[in-house]
C-alpha cells in the first residue's frame, strides 16, 4: 500500500529506532521525530517509570532517535513539542529546509502562517475524519488523539510527588546525551 502511493510517501510510526529495518534505517529517508516532556505524556506513571509501555521503555526511544539526530543529521530531525509550541514558525522553517523546501522570501511569513493554520489543532479536531472512524490497525477512535495540546497541562494531573519522580527519571535516563525534555 505505501509503495503504491506517489511520491512523497509518508509513514507514521511509533517503533523505536533501534527496531526500524535495518533496510528502512539505512534506506536515505528522512526521519522527523517529535519528542514531548514526559510529564505530559499520557498514561500511568507507573507503567512510564517502569519502562512497561506500547512501543517500549520511552527514554531509550527518545535518546534512541536523539543519538541518530546527531549522528546523521541529514536524515533525521529531532523536535520537541514544546519548541514547537513556543517558536511555532522557526520549527516550521527547520522542518522545511530539513525536507528540502524553502519558503519564498518574498512571501514573507504568509507561507508559514498558512502552513501554521493547516496543521493547527484547533483545525484539525474539526475536520470530520478526526472526529469520527477508528484507526486501521489499532481501532482506537481517532477523536482520541486529541487532547488539549498545550505545554505543561501535566500540572493538573499529576501530583508533585509523581512530578518529582519523573524529573528524577529523566534526569538520570538522560544524563550525558545533552538532551533536555523540560518544558
Amino acid at each position: 500500500m505505501l509503495l503504491d502511493s506517489p511520491p512523497p510517501r509518508l509513514l507514521h510510526t511509533h517503533l523505536a529506532y533501534s527496531c526500524l529495518p535495518e533496510v528502512v534505517r539505512e534506506s536515505g529517508c528522512k526521519f522527523v521525530y517529535l519528542a514531548r516532556n514526559p510529564k505530559d505524556t499520557e498514561g500511568a506513571v507507573e507503567s512510564f517509570c517502569s519502562g512497561v509501555l506500547p512501543f517500549g521503555p520511552f527514554y531509550e526511544h527518545v535518546v534512541g532517535y536523539w543519538e541518530e539526530s546527531w549522528r546523521r543529521p541529514e536524515e533525521v530531525l529531532f523536535l520537541k513539542y514544546e519548541d514547537l509550541w513556543r517558536e511555532s514558525k522557526e520549527q516550521v522553517k527547520k522542518l522545511a529546509s530539513f525536507l528540502g523546501k524553502s519558503f519564498s522570501q518574498l512571501d514573507g511569513d504568509g507561507e508559514v502562517e498558512k502552513v501554521l493554520w493547516r496543521s493547527s489543532l484547533d483545525r484539525l479536531k474539526e475536520l470530520e475524519v478526526n472526529k469520527s472512524g477508528v484507526g486501521e490497525l489499532n481501532h482506537v477512535p481517532n477523536a482520541t488523539f486529541f487532547r488539549r495540546g498545550t505545554v505543561g497541562d501535566w500540572k493538573n494531573h499529576l501530583t508533585s510527588q509523581m512530578a518529582q519522580r519523573i524529573d528524577h527519571l529523566t534526569e538520570s535516563k538522560l544524563q550525558g546525551t545533552g538532551l533536555s525534555l523540560d518544558d
